[in-house]
């Protein structure tokens, strides 16, 4: 059964974009959450 909110998107690729930020922004936050301790090690060593 599907509701069909206008608060969420119902076309196909709406949602595609959607998964794709969502995944991209998850991917950010790895990213920044990784390279942050390595970059302030740097900081500190140099």
């Amino acid at each position: 059964m599907t509701d069909h909110n206008p608060k969420y998107p119902t076309c196909v690729h709406a949602q595609r974009m959607h998964d794709v930020f969502l995944v991209s922004s998850f991917a950010i936050w790895a990213m920044v959450l990784g390279f942050a301790p390595v970059l302030t090690y740097r900081l500190l060593v140099s």
